[in-house]
């Protein structure tokens, strides 16, 4: 269940919010997972880990709106919950051992984390698409007589060699105008690389 926790934070799609007590309904939502798992939630049904993502962001938004509606203030995960007589806290119901409860920005830290991990990863995907060209959309996006000044090339020499190739050195090598050169680096291939970036899961920030 631990691993499990864990693993549910960095889901992708995992519902978040701004709210100033977004970890309170993120803590609650792991309570309520701990204790339901195992009663109403089925693991043999095919898509398990979208199914469990949708199954977690149900019960996570209906505790963020009540945050919304309530309007309350901080609250504690020391804070006593139950009748008065068995009051326990939300610390104490939630497993302990191999888990470590974040705090808000230590939370928000690894979800910065994660999210530059998986921006890493999409760059490693784009420079490999960049060398192998599958699709050979690069090598066939050039200026009109210049085959050779096709993306493909412009974008190893001058994004992914180190220390890159100058433009005007380019221009030069290959006998063609550098402002042609230039231009058709900024109107197509760029727009491509973005376009290809995109398809491979790079997310903007908005």
């Amino acid at each position: 269940m631990n691993l499990l926790l864990v693993e549910i934070q960095i889901l992708p799609g995992l519902t978040k919010s701004t709210h100033p007590d977004y970890l309170d309904a993120l803590n609650r939502t792991f309570e309520w997972v701990n204790r339901q798992l195992c009663q109403d939630f089925n693991p043999n049904k095919p898509l398990i880990q979208k199914r469990l993502l949708q199954w977690v962001n149900s019960y996570l938004r209906w505790r963020i709106r009540d945050l919304k509606l309530q309007g309350k203030g901080e609250r504690s995960l020391d804070a006593p919950i139950g009748d008065g007589k068995t009051e326990t806290s939300l610390l104490e119901l939630l497993p302990t051992t191999g888990f470590e409860i974040p705090t808000r920005s230590g939370l928000d830290g690894y979800i910065e984390q994660i999210e530059r991990e998986q921006q890493q990863q999409v760059g490693l995907k784009l420079e490999q698409y960049v060398e192998q060209d599958p699709k050979e959309k690069l090598r066939n996006c050039h200026p009109q007589t210049y085959p050779t000044c096709n993306c493909q090339l412009l974008s190893s020499r001058v994004l992914l060699k180190n220390p890159p190739d100058k433009f005007s050195a380019i221009a030069r090598e290959h006998n063609i105008n550098y402002q042609t050169l230039k231009s058709h680096w900024e109107r197509n291939c760029r727009p491509l690389l973005q376009a290809i970036a995109l398809e491979l899961g790079y997310q903007k920030e908005v």
